[in-house]
C-alpha cells in the first residue's frame, strides 16, 4: 500500500473498547491529517469523523441509507490514547451495522476515498465523498455484473502483469462492455471454465472486431480451491503495488462493486488454485475461434453461443508479447 495512505482497516482494529458511556467515540487522528479521525462508536460501529470548524455550510443533509448514515454537524465526544475526553464538533460518516464483512467494505472504500482528498477537507470535498460512498454501497446491493469466476481471472491477470498499472487501466468501465480489457486498437477478452472441457460462450460481435483492431482470447481452466486465492486476496495484491495511484485505486473499487453486486461477500471465500490457472491458462486469436455464419439479418441482434476451443490453435506467450502494447504489459 502506499505509505501516504492510511489503513483505515488496521486502525479501526486498533482503537480500544472501553466506553465511559453510550455517547463517546473512541477515535484516533490519521497520519498528516488533523482535521480526520476514525473512530468506532459504544456499538462497535467503523466510523470517520471530519472536524467541522472550516465548514460553513453543509453541501450535503443529512443522510440515512441502510448500513450508512452522514451527520453534516454533530457535537461528539470523543476519547483518543492517552488523551483526556473532548467534546468537538464534527461532519459523521457511519457504517451502521455489526457485520464484520460490511465494515471492513467501508473501512476499505474509505481509505481510498480519503487518501484522494486535500488534508484538510472542504465542504464540496466531504460532499463528493459521501457522494462516492453511497454509490459503492448501492452497488453492493444490486444485481452482480459479472460471474465470480470471470473477476477473479481478470483480477488474476491484472495482479501478474508486467506493468500492472497499464493492465489496470485497460480494465473496463462497465462488466458489460463488450471486452474486458481495452487499450488502443488491441483487445483481450478473459474467459473461463470451471468445467472438463473447454468451453465459452461467446457474443458474435466480440469475434467479429473493427478492422485493424487486434483481438487475444485468453481462456481459464479453473480449480476451486479451499486454499486457493480468492478475489479479496487479489484484490489486496493489486492495492499494495505502487504502481497503483490513488485515482486509478478509486475507479477499480467503484468497477470491482459494480462487477461483484450483491455477489460481494463471495469475494472472500471463493478461491481458485492459482498455479493451476496460470497452466491451463490459453491464448487465441479471436480470428481462430469456431463461430456461428455471421451472415444474419439486421433485424437480428444479441447471438451468443457455446464454442469449444479445445483444438483451436493458440497463440504462444511470446508470440502475444510481440504484438507490444497492452499484450506486452500484461504478458511479458
Amino acid at each position: 500500500m502506499n505509505p501516504e495512505i492510511d489503513d483505515l482497516l488496521a486502525l479501526y482494529s486498533s482503537l480500544g473498547s472501553e466506553f465511559p458511556s453510550a455517547d463517546v467515540y473512541v477515535a484516533r487522528q490519521l497520519n498528516a491529517r488533523p482535521s480526520l479521525r476514525i473512530a468506532k462508536d459504544s456499538e462497535g460501529n467503523p466510523t470517520l469523523l471530519i472536524s467541522a470548524k472550516s465548514m460553513i455550510k453543509a453541501a450535503v443533509p443529512p443522510l440515512e441509507f441502510r448500513y450508512l448514515s452522514f451527520q453534516p454537524r454533530f457535537l461528539c465526544r470523543i476519547r483518543g490514547e492517552g488523551m483526556p475526553e473532548s467534546i468537538e464538533t464534527f461532519a459523521v460518516v457511519k457504517c451502521t451495522t455489526n457485520d464484520g464483512l460490511l465494515r471492513e467494505y467501508f473501512l476499505r472504500c474509505l481509505t481510498g476515498l480519503v487518501a484522494a482528498f486535500s488534508d484538510i477537507l472542504t465542504e464540496d470535498e466531504v460532499a463528493a465523498l459521501v457522494t462516492k460512498l453511497v454509490e459503492l454501497f448501492r452497488a453492493i446491493e444490486d444485481a452482480p455484473r459479472a460471474s465470480l469466476q470471470g473477476i477473479w481471472c481478470e483480477l488474476f491477470l491484472i495482479s501478474r502483469a508486467t506493468r500492472i498499472r497499464q493492465a489496470a487501466i485497460a480494465w473496463h468501465a462497465d462488466p458489460k462492455e463488450l471486452y474486458d480489457f481495452v487499450a488502443g486498437k488491441q483487445r483481450l477478452e478473459v474467459k473461463s471454465t470451471t468445467g472438463p472441457h473447454r468451453v465459452h460462450v461467446f457474443r458474435l460481435e466480440q469475434l467479429l472486431p473493427l478492422r485493424e483492431t487486434r483481438v487475444v482470447i485468453a481462456s481459464f481452466m479453473l480449480e476451486e480451491c479451499g486454499r486457493g486465492i480468492s478475489i479479496n486476496d487479489l484484490w489486496s495484491e493489486i492495492l499494495a503495488n505502487p504502481q497503483i495511484t490513488i485515482e486509478l485505486r478509486e475507479r477499480l473499487s467503484k468497477i470491482l462493486a459494480l462487477s461483484l453486486g450483491r455477489d460481494w461477500r463471495k469475494a472472500h471465500y471463493v478461491a481458485f488454485d492459482p498455479d493451476a490457472a496460470s497452466n491451463k491458462m490459453r491464448l487465441y486469436d479471436v480470428t481462430s475461434i469456431p463461430k456461428v455464419d455471421p451472415s444474419v439479418p439486421a433485424e437480428v441482434s444479441d447471438i451468443r453461443f457455446k464454442s469449444e476451443v479445445t483444438d483451436t490453435p493458440t497463440l504462444s506467450r511470446g508470440d502475444v508479447v510481440r504484438l507490444g502494447g497492452l499484450f506486452e504489459a500484461m504478458f511479458g
